[in-house]
């Protein structure tokens, strides 16, 4: 399998020792292609994977394979991060191979918590980074404070453009500008 450097899919997974198979990332074939799939019940990622003809799917990967693979391919200087599904998930090293065992047990359906396309959407694109300043600067310093972004949506063309309003769990009002859309 590969996987672009730039995923951090194992970011995604859960921490808790208490649930195991949260606790790894879950490569497999969704709606045709391939994916690695991470939850911990609060979040769930999903990115595209390349798996070769003698990759397994369906099976789940120890978090620290993924880091591991980073690693070699730095030295490697591959473009893509590879692990070999077959067995075990396996890295290429310079000093040899090291494997990881997958975590044995089901994986969560994750396909029933996807939701199904929307009849109308409104797309916004925001910098992360700015985001977590207005948090900051509304008093989100307390990770209990959830943050609340508000969309407004009429269905005229300049919603794209809104800025979004953002609290911090009801108090404190923010706005957050919108980045251009690519091409426009």
């Amino acid at each position: 399998m590969k996987i672009s450097n730039r995923f951090k899919i194992e970011e995604a997974a859960s921490k808790d020792p208490r649930r195991p198979m949260l606790h790894g990332v879950h490569v497999a074939d969704v709606n045709g292609s391939a994916k690695a799939v991470a939850t911990d019940g609060r979040i769930l990622a999903m990115v595209p994977v390349e798996v070769d003809p003698s990759d397994t799917l369906g099976v789940n990967v120890r978090p620290e394979t993924f880091k591991e693979a980073r690693k070699a391919n730095k030295k490697m200087k591959w473009p893509d991060s590879r692990i070999e599904l077959n067995g075990r998930a396996k890295i290429q090293k310079q000093e040899g191979e090291v494997s990881f065992d997958y975590i044995e047990g089901n994986f969560p359906n994750f396909l029933q918590v996807i939701p199904k396309p929307a009849e109308k959407t409104i797309k916004v694109r925001f910098d992360v980074e700015n985001l977590k300043r207005l948090w900051k600067a509304l008093g989100g310093e307390d990770k209990e404070l959830g943050v609340t972004l508000t969309i407004a949506h009429d269905g005229s063309v300049t919603d794209q453009n809104r800025p979004i309003e953002v609290s911090v769990d009801g108090e404190g009002y923010g706005l957050l500008m919108q980045m251009r859309q690519p091409g426009s």
